[in-house]
This record gives structure tokens, sequence and C-alpha cells, in this order.
């Protein structure tokens, strides 16, 4: 059945949904409250509202961040794009799916409520320019792809009133050159900190960074290789249980600690060996502050914000700085204000961070799962392959007391899980969420026939997870395309790490198999 579809954002998220449903014959209308596509990566956001900041590169590769469905260039290797590229690739992106002519651009969404006859909703938008204007639609379904990045989370430090400086968020940040020569607090750490703080440190009279506690840092080539770090994100290391995972990375810290080969590699051992749950944290795939500890022009103090004065920062170590500027780094609050029919608090009340029981198929959340370790593009893919078949009826909900026990399974999990980020409830394990989601949607990269092709299997079980194996099978694959553009890309462990992971592997999974280990829980 032909249906109508709303999206709300011409983000990464609402191409990759628009895309699908079109796929499936559906029709698309967007919104956007920007005049260009891209959400936080387009170009010309101003400096009062959220988006990428000059120097932006990305902390996962472009096969990790690229769609299944378009790949990057041909023969391109591995590497980060800027934001620039990014951007680039999401017009390209646009452009060759048809998507442009769907986006209505500088169009506020105001509300979303249920029709009065119960049948679809009711979208009510308004342009950007003429909030009066308002204007009401009428959709069989909602697709809600922004409101994870819109709303900076502008935390109330203790003291704040009494503080006579600037207070500004990284949101809004742009380059370090406002900040040259003054005394900067930053406050948080995480992969947008770890560039705004390595920026404004080079160029401030000081800089101090507070954080609460020891986010687990990823170095972009990790152990001083030339592999970037998604790389790493093999099935073959995310079969390990997690007891065994964090045994083996402690050993790896201890290690760094004493044998890196450069005093930032060194560093960041020294950083991660604060962290005793170092898998429980959101992994900050960033290392570029680290040189600025290295240096000496950045000082971390872990201790907490006693209180701020006029014009100095007080720790709960009894440490003062006297300083003028404040830098949250403190990430964004979700944001559902555009639901009038259900409440929501949590993404972790929906079914894979997209379905709320209550809602069902009539509006769904796509961007809403945020992996540890790996990109949200892939994860929205996901949700928006899923999204379109159950549009058409090829693919159907469970059952409300199953659907209401998957939610709670899955919740618990990510609770259990991620106690290092509690906060972040956007959280999901990459691999699990990623191989959890393909086994419902029907593209699952582990089939019998694979072991006909040996280098394809060792490819998979050695090389990195990228969106495009779950292409090699099911609905809209292109098994000879993502086949080819798999094997293109070189492994990052050598034979010796390959035989020692995988032996590893099945004996810790074998004693837990025994009750003679500690089992993961179930996804």
């Amino acid at each position: 059945m032909k249906k109508a579809v709303c999206v709300i954002g011409a983000g990464p998220s609402g191409l990759i949904a628009m895309k699908e449903l079109l796929d499936e014959g559906h029709t698309v209308t967007c919104f956007d409250h920007n005049a260009e596509l891209g959400g936080v990566f387009r170009a010309g956001a101003g400096t009062d509202e959220p988006g990428a900041y000059d120097s932006t590169l990305l902390t996962i590769s472009n096969y990790m961040m690229a769609f299944s469905c378009f790949p990057p260039p041909e023969k391109q290797e591995r590497r980060f794009w800027t934001a620039v590229e990014y951007r680039q690739y999401l017009h390209d992106f646009a452009d060759a799916f048809g998507l442009r002519p769907l986006i209505r651009p500088r169009t506020d969404v105001l509300s979303v409520a249920r029709s009065d006859s119960g049948e679809g909703y009711v979208v009510e938008t308004a342009p950007v320019d003429d909030p009066t204007a308002r204007v009401s639609h009428q959709f069989d379904a909602v697709v809600v792809s922004s409101g994870t990045h819109r709303v900076p989370n502008k935390v109330n430090l203790p003291g704040q009133e009494d503080f006579a400086g600037v207070v500004t968020h990284s949101a809004f940040y742009r380059n370090a050159e406002p900040f040259r020569g003054k005394r900067v607090l930053c406050v948080g750490i995480g992969e947008t900190a770890a560039d705004v703080v390595n920026e404004i440190a080079q160029v401030a009279a000081s800089c101090t960074l507070s954080i609460r506690r020891w986010q687990s840092v990823v170095a972009r080539f990790p152990g001083d290789r030339p592999h970037p770090n998604d790389a790493y994100t093999s099935e073959m290391l995310n079969a390990l249980p997690l007891s065994a995972a964090t045994a083996v990375h402690r050993i790896g810290t201890l290690m760094g600690k004493r044998f890196g080969k450069t005093a930032a590699s060194r560093a960041i051992a020294a950083w991660n060996s604060n962290n005793k749950s170092f898998f429980n944290h959101f992994l900050t795939k960033n290392d570029a502050f680290i040189h600025r500890i290295v240096d000496g022009t950045l000082t971390v103090n872990a201790s907490g914000i006693e209180r701020l004065g006029a014009d100095y920062v007080l720790f709960k170590d009894g440490r003062r700085e006297t300083i003028d500027t404040i830098m949250l780094n403190t990430g964004y609050t979700e944001d559902f204000t555009l639901l009038k029919d259900v409440h929501i608090t949590d993404v972790r009340q929906m079914y894979k961070h997209m379905i709320h029981p209550e809602l069902g198929t009539g509006v769904v959340f796509i961007g809403w799962a945020r992996p540890a370790a790996g990109g949200v593009p892939a994860c929205s893919e996901m949700q928006a392959r899923y999204f379109a078949l159950l549009c058409s009826g090829k693919r159907t909900l469970p059952p409300p007391e199953q659907l209401n026990q998957l939610i709670k399974q899955q919740a618990t999990y990510e609770d259990e899980f991620f106690t290092g980020n509690p906060e972040l409830r956007t959280l999901v394990h990459y691999n699990r969420y990623m191989i959890d989601f393909a086994k419902v949607i029907g593209c699952s990269p582990w089939r019998p026939e694979v072991f006909r092709n040996p280098r394809l299997a060792y490819h998979l079980w050695c090389g990195s997870q990228v969106p495009l194996v779950f292409r090699l099978h099911g609905p809209h694959s292109d098994r000879a395309t993502a086949q080819r553009r798999i094997l293109e890309l070189p492994v990052a462990f050598n034979p010796a790490e390959i035989i020692l992971a995988t032996a590893l592997t099945g004996v810790t999974r074998a004693l837990g198999a025994v009750g003679l280990a500690k089992r993961d829980g179930v996804y």
C-alpha cells in the first residue's frame, strides 16, 4: 500500500529515510528549518545556531560514515572526511536519488497530532520567515529526524549567576579566534570537545578542562598504526564477552603506558587507566586534546566544580583558577515537544530507539540511535529500511505484549552495559544493534553460502563492520557492489592477532556456555 509520509529534518537521517521510502514506492515530503540540507553539517550555519566548526574532521572513516547504498567513490582509501567533504557527499546522495525536489526548506514543523478521524496525522508547519502563516498537512505517517542535535544542553554550573565572564556552548563554536588570550574553563569532554579544547588551548592564555569522569578515549589511529580506529570494529573482537574484552584492554593500557611509541600514545593509555570500565562508556574517538596535555597548554581537573565566582572557578579539590570564559561541552538534550499525543522522555522507551508502542508505525524516530563506536548514519539506515518495509506491509511489528518485552529487554541491556554514561540515552552497541536489526530486516551478512567464499568470510569476521556488509542480502541488496567494496578494504589485524583473538573468543564463549565465565546479556 502506497503511503504519504512526512519526514522532519533533511540531515543524514532524514535523507536516508526519504530514499528508503522512495525505494518502497511511497510518497515523501520533507520539511527542514534550514535553507540547505545536511543538518548540523550544512554550510552557512550562523554563530547563533548549531553547526559544524571550521576544522571539523569526522571521527569515523568514510566507509563507516557512508550509507551502504551509496559508498565512497571508487578507489578512495579509508580516511576521515572533513565536514566539507561529508557535506558534499550528502548533496551527491540527495541528487543521486532525486531527493532535493522533495525538501521544503526554511519551513518549521510546529506540531504533529493524530487526525480527528484517527486516520493518519496532521502536521502543522509555518515558514521560518513568517511564523504566523500556519499550514496544516495530512499524512499517513511521520518520520522525526530532527531533535537529537538541535537543543544544546546548557547546564547551570554552581554559582554561575555570580560569574561575570562569557559562557558559551560548543554547538556555536566555529574557531578558536574569539578565545585568543583568554583564560578559559572548558567543561566536559567528547568528540567535538576534543577538537574544541585542543584548538582553544593553543591560543588561550590558560585553558583548564573540568571533567566529572574519565571518558574512554580512542586514538584516531590506535597504537600508532596506519588504520583508522573503526577498522578495528570487527565481528571477531565484538564477539568477545565484555569481561574478556575489558581484561584484554586493561593489559593493553598497562603496556601502552610503559611502551607506547610516542608521548601522546602513552598519555592516552595513562588517561584510560583512570577508567576501569572502558567499554561501558561512549568511546571518544578523537585524541586531539591529549597533545595539549602533553605539551602543557592544557590542565585537567577531575574533582568537579565546587562553585564559580565573578572571575574564578573553585574545584572540589580546593584548587582555584582565574577564568574569564567558559566553554560548555555538554552535548544536546533530546527534544520531543513536537508530539501532542504521547509523552516521551526516554528513547529507550522505544523499540530499536525508533518505535513507541503508543504510536506504532504512525510516528517513528530515525536518527536517535548513537553507537558508542560506529556511526549514527549506519544505524539510521537500518531504521529507515525497516520503517519503509513496515509501511509497505512487508514486515510487521511484533504483537504488543512481545513488543513491550523487547523494549524492556533492550533498555535493560543498554542500562547495564553503558554504566559509564547513564545520561546518554541514545547510546547503542553498534555491532549488536546492527546484527540484531539485520535479523529483523532479513539482511544478515552471515548466511551458509558465505562459507563458500573464504575470502568474504575472512573479511566479515576480521574486517571492519562497515554498513556495506548489510547490503549483501535482503531487501534492496546489491551483493556484487557490496562484496567488491568490502574486499577492497584492508584488514587491520595481522595473522597472529587474528589467531589469538579468535582463539580467545572461542575459549571465553565456551566457558560462558558452561557457566565458568560471565556471559553478556541478551540484546
